[in-house]
Parts: C-alpha cells; structure tokens; sequence
C-alpha cells in the first residue's frame, strides 16, 4: 500500500549511494568488457544524433517536425501501450543516421534534455510527465537498438537483454496529488510479436516520473509503492531496481530487502549525466539476470507453461528440482522475508514432462531470513532445527503430521564467475562501498521443502476442527521445546495449520521456525528480542521487556490468536456475520503501536471480570462458538489466575496505571511465608513483577495449559466422530 511505501522510504532510503551503479555491472569478463566497449560507441552514437537534431531545429525544419510529433502523440492510448513509449520501433537497416532515428531523437528525447518549465512549482496544474515518459523511452529503444546492431555478431548477443518500455494506464489518487504509473521492461528479445499488453509480471524494474526536481521524495515512495507489485507477482524475484526521473534527473535505485540505496543524480541534460545514464542502461542489457534481481534457481519453462525449482540440500549435498503446481503465498511487501510457498512435485528425469504424479505433493518454503538476533550473536538456522526437530521426533507416531517434516533444503546457491556462492544481501551488494554495505542488514536466502502440505485455519468446517488443530499444534510445540530445546516465538493465525487424512480427519501442524530459537540461547541474551506478528505477541514481547522469553509467550500468542478468530470469525461465512473489527474492544490489537497493543492486552487480560465483559462478550454466537469461548475462559485463568500460584504470580500489572487504580482492580503483592503451598514457592521474593515470576515456573504452568487443550482436544474429537460437532 502507499502507507507502507512511504514508511519504508521515510525509514530505510541511503540517497546518493555512489556504488550503486556498480552493482548493475555485469560479472562475467566478456560481458563486462563488451558493456564498456558498446557503451562508449552507444554514447558516441547518441551524441552524435543529438547534434544532428539540433542542428536541424537551426536549419528551420523542427516546426515540421513538431507537427509530426503532435500527430504521433494523438495516437489512442491503447494503441500506445502495444508499442516502446507508445512509439513505432525503428528497424535495424534504418538505425544509424537516418531520418527516422533523427525525428525519434527530436520528437521525444530532444523535448527531455532541453526540458524546462515555465514554473518551478510543484503545485502548477501543467503537467510535463508524458514528455518525460517519451524521452526516457525515446533514450531507452535508442540505446538498446544500438547495441542489438553491435552486438548481432558478438557472442554476448545470445544472453542479451532487450531493452523496451511500456507504459500501463494506473492512476493513482491521494489528497494532495494524483500520480501516474509508468513502467520498463527489459526483457529478453524473443524476436516475436505479440498483441498482449505487459504488465507487472512482465517488468523488470519500475520509472516514477515526476515534473520537477523537488518531488524527488515523492518519485522514491512513488516508486516502492510501484515495486511492491513486482515482488508479488513475480515469484522468482529477489530484489529490485528502480528508477527515479524528476526533469531531467535520473536516479537508479536497489532496493535490498531492508533499504533502498539510491545512486547520485544522473542529468540527461548533460553530456556527463547522459554517458552514464547510457552505460547503466548498457550495464542492464548484458548483465546476468540474477544481477537484475531475478533467481536462475527459478524458472519459467513457457513450453510446459509451469514454474522449475531448484533446492540445494544441505544435507545431501545436492540440488533437487521440483515443478511447481500451485503458488499458496507471495510476497506482499516491499522489505522484510519476502516469503513465498509453492506447492509443488520432484521433477522427472523426462525433460519433455512434467512432475512424477505418483510423488507426494511437498511444499517447498522460500524466504530471506535474518539469522541474527538482534543485540546478541545468536545465530537462528530454520533448516538447521527443521532437521533436529524430524531427527528427535520421527519415532514419536502420535505426534506425526504435527510439524513439517523436513525433505531438503539449505541456502539458495547462485552460479557466479568465481563459482557457486550462497545467495545473500552481501552478495547482492558485493560491489556496493562497505561503509553502506554495514547499513544493511545481512539476510540469508533460503529454500526448504517440507511434507505435509497444510491449509490455512481458515478453511476449517467447524469449531470443533479448530479445537482439535490447537491441541495437535500444542502438543507438538511441547514436545518441541522440551525434547528439542526450542521456542517457536511465532504463534498466529498463519503458522497454525492443518492437513486431513485419508477419512478427512484434520491434523494440526506448527509451521514457519524462522524465528524460532534455541531456549539455551535466549537465557544468555541480556535484552530478549522482539519478534512475531503484532496481534498476537506476548505482553513482555511487545514492550522488549527484560523478562526472559519463555514458552508461556507463546501460549499467551495463543489465547490471542483463539479471542481474534472467536471474535472476527474463522471462516469467511463466519466472518460476514461478524461485527465490524473497527467496533470491538479488540481493535486495539490490530494496527496500532506495540506499546498500546501491550496496555490493551494488560487491561483484558488482568482482571478475570474484565476478560468476560470485554472479550467473551464479544465472541460469536455462531455453532459452537461457546465452546472456544470456555476454552479461553479455563486458558486465561491458567496462564493469568492460576490458583496454584501466589498472588505476585497472577494478571499482568506490575505498577498500578491510573486506569487500574480507578476501576479498584486488584493489585500484586508480595508474597508472604504463608504463600509455600504454591508453586512458585521457591522464587526469589524479590521479584514481584507477575510475569518474572511465571517465568520462573514456566514449564508447570505449561504442562497445565497443555492439559487443558489436549481435553478440550478429545471432547471436540468425540463429537466429530459422533457426527454431534459444533
């Protein structure tokens, strides 16, 4: 969304990256050789061209040649999309010197070089974009005409990209401004003809064009609200360029998975700021593709018409390839993972076919993760727990299903001059300056592939399906953390799912241990870490508290992930019958700040009365709504109101707010001698913040908590199979 494009640019933008352009450079020696080589001659060419239009404007023929202008640009728009910038191409035979280039030139990048407005005025209602639009594609099918005539003989010819504009008829409206679409493509020159117009699976990078230089900021957000689209509908991106063009400014732009690394201005109105612009585009067209952005591990076969995946497993040693059957998740955002999931089978030994149907689906996990925790050395591996959790569990039958049974998977490996190397943000950047290098963080990409394939929650048929999901989910994370040594620190609503048997029995697994970490780790961290999805974290996560993390955090993520769907709805027949997020006390936990997240959360959570009147209320009334709803009931005392713990044990204040003072909410205190019945007997009496307190007692009060699902578990089971289920 723009929202989120703007915050990314206002927190993760590094303008005037000088370097940056290197990373455009292709690695291979001949290639990097022929891009110098026909960069100079293209530069020669251009200026040569340029002096050749200007001087026909001195000679008294460009009022003809505007004239032939207005009448190129009264063409339809739609007829415009299916061609460079709305523009024929010229031919090859026809290209150096002649007529046709010239008025080319004149017409569209002449107008661009020698753009000046009347007004430096951001706000003045003339608009000057689509002469800037038909410059850049008058300069883009310049420069990539020219080095198809030099290199049609060259052995760099056959990997060259072909450059090509387009542009897609968007607009897009805010209070202040409307704003333009405007894409490029380069794309691989097929020598094909085709009526479908490109879209933004089909661009390999985004323009934000903007009339003035002092819209520069708004061209940068512009622009990652642009490349956001490229990430979710290509799924063998890795990262993204981009180009900013505000008059005759240009700035290419990188984004990483955290930052946007900005080049410093390029000014086509300039001999210097053209000759650069010129070997930028020359570097695009002859590089190697994963230096584009794209992933050579994944593969478009057009023939067979399906996606080719290739995982290196670790483990094995070696590369698998699988064919993709169904996209189930792509990225959405601009920073971040960027995880995707392909549903997909191992791939036959038959080149002219498609998967093996008799091998199992598997679904194969695609994300670029942050191995280290931040503030600590703590080093997070996925794959590396995927193993120790099917290595330590495999022989334990009742718990199979629970947990995604690893089949491969390591680092993706990336083919480059010096050999094979894994692929990072460091080697995305390898060419960028260190001193930005630091800058940003260092994100493995990694790929695994998994069994079974799960469903979301949310195409469960009843409540009783959720319940016995909840209870497979729990038992597995118990025996995960205890047998394992691992914490999931994850909970929500998408990393708890399911698969059916051959009778249509519903299994629950936990999935997605990218943020899991090592419980012996945690102890030694001195500040605990963030993480999780906001809804759903614990209190003490929400406030980084130096509390130490434990497994009550997650079965606190828990009873928030139950009170959202008790109170929005499951499935989306549930949800229609719902009442407005907007219009409940829970509202507070989707979209707002952490710190208020957390005081929302301590207000319902502290007080049994509160949780009923503000919580329980508002779940539905739907079939079998009440039992989730004493299901959250009997959980919350457990975790918050244990009775078998001492008063400084229960709710969530530590302080008294004003609220809580006010509403006459019970407070802590410190626990007496008289207190050593309870379980929490042993801890230091000085500690009298209720969660400290808890933590210390962790994994007693979670084999209670467990108790309490896998009951509700096997009451819901018995109804199923009665054919009684709410």
């Amino acid at each position: 969304c723009i929202a989120e494009a703007e915050q990314a640019v206002n927190d993760g933008l590094i303008q005037d990256v000088t370097s940056v352009l290197d990373a455009a450079r292709p690695v291979g020696e001949k290639r990097r050789l022929c891009a110098i080589r026909f960069a100079a001659e293209v530069c020669e060419r251009l200026e040569a061209a340029i002096c050749r239009a200007q001087q026909s404007d001195d000679a008294g023929t460009g009022a003809k040649r505007s004239c032939e202008v207005n009448s190129l640009s009264a063409e339809p728009a739609q007829k415009k999309a299916k061609t460079a910038g709305g523009m024929a191409p010229a031919t090859s035979s026809s290209f150096q010197g002649s007529e046709q280039t010239d008025l080319m030139l004149h017409s569209h990048l002449i107008q661009w070089i020698l753009f000046q407005s009347s007004s430096e005025d951001p706000s003045t209602p003339a608009s000057h974009e689509p002469e800037i639009q038909s410059g850049i594609s008058a300069l883009v099918g310049f420069v990539g005409q020219a080095l198809a005539e030099m290199a049609a003989d060259n052995v760099c010819y056959s990997s060259m990209h072909k450059l090509s504009t387009f542009q897609k008829a968007e607009s897009i409206a805010t209070d202040n401004a409307s704003y333009q679409q405007f894409e490029v493509a380069l794309t691989m020159d097929t020598g094909s003809c085709t009526d479908t117009v490109p879209d933004h699976k089909d661009a390999v990078m985004m323009v934000a064009v903007k009339q003035f230089a002092q819209e520069q900021h708004r061209a940068y957000w512009y622009l990652a609200y642009c490349t956001c689209k490229l990430f979710t509908t290509q799924p063998n991106r890795r990262f993204a360029w981009g180009l900013t063009a505000c008059g005759t400014t240009v700035r290419a732009c990188l984004f990483a998975h955290d930052k946007v690394l900005s080049s410093e201005a390029m000014d086509v109105s300039t001999s210097d700021g053209r000759r650069v612009f010129v070997e930028l585009l020359t570097n695009w067209t002859m590089c190697e593709s994963w230096r584009l952005g794209y992933d050579p591990t994944i593969r478009h076969n057009a023939d067979l018409k399906h996606w080719e995946i290739d995982v290196y497993d670790s483990d094995a040693q070696l590369t698998r390839s699988y064919i993709c059957e169904d996209i189930c998740c792509n990225a959405y955002s601009i920073f971040g993972r960027h995880t995707r999931c392909f549903v997909a089978r191992e791939k036959t030994a038959d080149p002219a076919s498609a998967a093996d149907q008799d091998s199992p689906k598997v679904l194969i996990k695609d994300t670029w993760a942050h191995p280290i925790s931040p503030g600590s050395d703590v080093v997070r591996d996925e794959v590396a727990y995927l193993y120790e959790i099917r290595d330590e569990l495999a022989k334990d039958n009742t718990l199979n299903g629970t947990y995604p049974r690893l089949e491969a998977g390591g680092v993706v490996q990336i083919m480059c001059s010096d050999g094979v190397a894994d692929d990072t943000t460091q080697l995305i950047l390898e060419d960028i300056a260190e001193d930005t290098r630091a800058k940003v963080l260092n994100r493995i990409h990694r790929r695994i592939v998994m069994s079974p394939v799960g469903e979301p929650i949310h195409n469960l048929k009843s409540i009783d399906e959720l319940i016995v999901t909840v209870g497979d989910v729990m038992a597995a994370h118990t025996a995960i953390a205890k047998r394992c040594g691992l914490l999931h620190r994850d909970l929500s609503d998408n990393n708890i799912m399911f698969h059916r048997d051959a009778n249509g029995g519903v299994k629950g697994m936990l999935v997605d241990f990218d943020n899991a970490c090592r419980i012996a780790d945690m102890e030694n961290m001195k500040q605990p870490d963030c993480v999780g999805t906001l809804p759903f974290m614990s209190i003490g996560n929400l406030e980084m508290s130096g509390v130490k993390r434990t497994v009550l955090d997650d079965w606190e993520s828990l009873i928030y992930i139950l009170c959202w769907l008790g109170t929005v709805g499951i499935s989306q027949a549930d949800q229609d019958s719902a009442k407005a997020v907007r219009d409940l006390p829970i509202k507070n936990w989707h979209k707002n700040s952490p710190t208020n997240i957390a005081n929302s959360k301590r207000q319902f959570m502290h007080d049994e009365g509160f949780f009923v009147k503000h919580i329980l209320q508002h779940i539905l009334n739907a079939q079998g709504f009440e039992e989730l709803r004493k299901l959250l009931f009997i959980l919350r005392a457990t975790l918050f109101g244990n009775k078998h713990v001492s008063s400084s044990a229960q709710g969530c204040l530590t302080l008294p707010p004003p609220w809580a003072i006010d509403m006459g909410i019970a407070q802590p205190k410190v626990p007496t001698p008289s207190d050593t019945q309870f379980l929490d007997r042993d801890v230091d009496p000085a500690i009298t913040d209720s969660f400290a307190r808890r933590a210390e007692i962790a994994g007693v009060i979670a084999d209670e908590l467990l108790g309490v699902t896998q009951k509700f578990r096997s009451e819901a089971l018995e109804r199923i199979n009665k054919g009684n289920t709410h």
